[in-house]
C-alpha cells in the first residue's frame, strides 16, 4: 500500500511569483503538473500563501514594511494564487500563512495529521527561505519530507536557490530532493 501523500504549494501568489526571474517560467510549469496531478499520486494538495489582516499578526512586518499594508494583504489580488494555479484551486486547500514556514501559527499540522498524511512534499518559493523552513518543520513534525527541486525557486536568484537546494539536503539528506517527473509519472501512479 503506498503512503499517503500531501503536496504544500508555498507562496504561489502574483505579488510573490512577480518577483521570480529565476526558472520562474520552469517554476510554474512544474507546479501546475504537479496540482494537475493526473496521476493521482497526492492525497490532499495544500496552497498555502501569506495572507494578512494587520501587520501585528507577523513578525514579517518586522523585516518587510511593507508587510500587510501593501503585501501579503488578504483578500487582495496581490496575495491572491496566481492565475497560472488557479484552474486547480477547487483540489487545494488554502491555509493561511503568517510566517517564513506554512506551519507556523496555522492549522496545517493538524489538517495533515488528521488526512493521515505519512509523506510531504513542497514546492513554490522561496527555496532558501519559505520552502526551506517548511520542509524543516515538515520533518520535525515527523512527515517524511521531500522537496521538489524543478517546481522551486528564489526570488534572491540562482545562487541563494542553490544554497537553499544544499541546505536542505544537508538538514534531510539527498533522497529529500526530487524531481516533479518523480511525482507524476505513471510509475509513481498510486495503485
Amino acid at each position: 500500500m503506498q503512503p499517503r501523500r500531501a503536496l504544500i504549494v508555498v507562496d504561489m501568489s502574483v505579488e510573490q511569483v512577480a518577483g521570480i526571474d529565476y526558472q520562474s517560467k520552469i517554476l510554474v510549469a512544474n507546479c501546475q503538473t504537479l496540482c494537475q496531478d493526473t496521476t493521482h499520486f497526492f492525497d490532499l494538495i495544500i496552497d498555502s500563501r501569506l495572507w494578512l489582516r494587520s501587520p501585528s499578526e507577523s513578525s514579517l512586518a518586522w523585516v518587510e514594511p511593507g508587510t500587510a499594508k501593501t503585501l501579503f494583504v488578504a483578500d487582495s489580488e496581490g496575495a491572491s494564487l496566481i492565475p497560472d494555479l488557479r484552474t486547480f484551486s477547487k483540489n487545494m486547500q488554502f491555509v493561511e500563512k503568517n510566517n517564513y514556514s506554512c506551519f507556523a501559527n496555522s492549522k496545517l499540522r493538524s489538517i495533515l495529521q488528521e488526512a493521515k498524511m505519512e509523506e510531504v512534499y513542497v514546492c513554490g518559493i522561496n527555496t532558501d527561505f519559505c520552502v526551506f523552513l517548511t520542509a524543516l518543520d515538515s520533518f520535525q513534525f515527523m512527515f517524511k519530507t521531500y522537496v521538489i527541486e524543478d517546481a522551486v525557486s528564489s526570488v534572491c536568484g540562482e545562487a541563494a536557490h542553490k544554497d537553499g537546494l544544499r541546505n536542505l539536503t544537508k538538514h534531510l539528506g539527498d533522497q529529500a530532493l526530487v524531481k516533479t517527473k518523480d511525482c507524476v509519472s505513471s510509475t509513481s501512479q498510486k495503485s
